[in-house]
C-alpha cells in the first residue's frame, strides 16, 4: 500500500486510489497534507477530492486555522463517509466461520459466526456457505453490499481468486470467490487469512506508519503475514506465511501437513486443547484465571515454543513490529508479554534493535476485519470510480 505517487506517469485510476488510502491513512487532512504526503499536484488533488465528494465517498468536515496564518486563512478538513461503502467479511477458520458487515473505516456493524458443518465435503461446505450468507444478509437487507472479502485456512491464490489446497479440510482447486461473486452478483476477493488480518493492521491498526512488520494468528492453527518495504508479502503461487509449519522439535510429532514437529502441534489453540483435554479455549482462559496449575504450566510451555521459533524468524527478518492476535493475547493473559521478553532476550538482532511485540487493538474481530480489509482494498480504494 505505497502512497507515493507521480503526476505524470501514473493513471488517474492509481492517483485516485492513492488519494483514498492517504484519507484512511492520515486523520482528517487538508488537501493541501495530501498533495504533500502523495506528491501529487494541488490541481490533481482538487480534482480528485471534488470527484470523491460527488461520489459521497468524502466530505469536508469544517475548517482550522494554519498554524502560518493563524489570524486569517484557515484550512478545510476532509474525512471518508464511513458508511458510503459496506462490504461483507467472511473469516473461514478450520473450526468456524464468522460473518461481518463492516464499514471503509473497518468497522464492524453487524457480525455472527458459526461452527464448520462436520464431515462436510467442499460441495457440501459451499453450499452451506452460501446458505449462511444469504440469511445474514437477510436480516440486514437494508445494508447494500458493495463486494464481499474472504479471508481463509489454507494455501490461497490470491491472484487467480481460488484455495489451492486445504489439505486439513479436504479441499483442492476450491474456486469459491468465482461461485459466491457470481451467487451474489457482486465482486469478491480472497486471501490468506491472517494475510487479511495484516493487511487491517496496515489499514486499521497501530501498524499504519509501520513499513516491515509481522502478524502472527494463533487459533486452531498458527498463521502468519507478513509487510515487507511497506507491502503485502506474498510469494509466488502459495503467497507464504505458513510460520505454524516452521520446525519446532525435529522428528517431533505428525502433522496433517506431513512435515514432523511443526509449531502449530506445539503451541496452537488445537494442540493446547488436546494436551489438556478440554474442549474449548474459553474453558482454558477460564481455568487460568481460576489459577489452574496445570492450565498454567501449558499456556507457558506454548509460550516459549512459539517465542523460539518466533526468535529464528526475527533473525532473518528483523521487522519493526510483531502483532499476535487471537483469544490466547488478551491483556491479562501472559502470553504476549511473555514472547516480547523472550524474543527480545533471545534474538541476536532484536539484541540490537528492540523488536515491539503487541496483542492485536481488533481482538475478537482481527478475522473480519481482515476479511473485509481485502474487499475494501482491492473492491473500494483500489476500484475505479462508479
Amino acid at each position: 500500500m505505497s502512497l507515493i505517487g507521480q503526476n505524470t506517469l501514473r493513471t488517474k485510476h492509481l492517483n485516485r486510489a492513492l488519494v483514498l488510502q492517504t484519507l484512511l491513512r492520515l486523520n482528517m487532512p487538508s488537501r493541501q497534507e495530501i498533495a504533500s504526503y502523495t506528491k501529487l499536484t494541488p490541481a490533481t488533488i482538487t480534482n480528485i477530492i471534488n470527484e470523491l465528494i460527488q461520489e459521497g465517498l468524502v466530505m469536508e468536515i469544517g475548517s482550522m486555522a494554519t498554524e502560518q496564518r493563524k489570524a486569517g486563512r484557515k484550512t478545510i478538513l476532509l474525512d471518508l463517509v464511513e458508511e458510503a461503502r459496506m462490504v461483507l467479511a467472511v473469516h473461514i477458520r478450520s473450526d468456524k466461520v464468522e460473518l461481518a458487515i463492516v464499514t471503509l473505516k473497518g468497522k464492524v456493524v453487524y457480525d455472527t459466526s458459526f461452527n464448520m458443518p462436520a464431515n462436510a465435503d467442499q460441495e457440501q461446505f459451499l453450499d452451506f456457505l452460501i446458505e449462511k450468507i444469504e440469511g445474514f444478509i437477510s436480516e440486514h437487507k437494508n445494508t447494500k453490499i458493495a463486494c464481499i472479502g474472504i479471508g481463509s485456512v489454507g494455501l490461497v491464490d490470491f491472484d487467480n481468486g481460488l484455495i489451492i489446497e486445504a489439505e486439513h479440510m479436504g479441499w483442492r482447486q476450491f474456486e469459491l470467490t468465482k461461485i459466491i461473486s457470481e451467487h451474489f452478483k457482486v465482486p469478491a476477493y480472497i486471501d490468506h487469512h491472517v494475510r487479511g488480518m495484516a493487511l487491517a493492521e496496515k489499514m486499521f491498526g497501530s501498524c499504519k506508519r509501520h513499513s516491515d512488520f509481522l502478524c502472527v494468528f494463533i487459533g486452531q492453527g498458527i498463521g502468519s503475514g507478513m509487510y515487507l518495504k511497506d507491502q503485502l508479502y506474498r510469494s509466488e503461487g502459495t503467497g507464504a506465511g505458513e510460520i505454524g509449519h516452521m520446525t519446532y522439535q525435529p522428528e517431533g510429532r505428525l502433522c496433517w501437513c506431513g512435515n514432523r514437529g511443526c509449531l502449530e502441534r506445539y503451541a496452537s489453540e488445537g494442540a493446547i486443547l488436546a494436551e489438556l483435554d478440554f474442549t474449548s479455549i474459553d474453558q482454558i482462559i477460564t481455568e487460568y484465571r481460576n489459577g489452574s496449575s496445570p492450565v498454567i504450566k501449558e499456556i507457558e510451555a506454548a509460550t516459549k515454543k512459539i517465542s523460539v521459533v518466533l526468535t529464528s524468524f526475527i533473525n532473518m527478518f528483523h521487522v519493526q513490529k510483531v502483532i499476535i492476535g487471537g483469544k490466547l493475547t488478551q491483556n491479562d493473559m501472559p502470553l504476549v508479554r511473555q514472547i516480547e521478553y523472550e524474543v527480545n532476550h533471545q534474538s541476536f538482532l532484536a539484541k540490537r534493535r528492540k523488536v515491539e511485540i503487541h496483542p492485536s487493538n481488533m481482538e475478537e474481530h482481527i478475522g473480519v476485519i481482515g476479511a473485509a480489509s481485502i474487499a475494501l482494498l482491492y473492491g473500494v480504494y483500489s476500484a475505479k470510480a462508479e
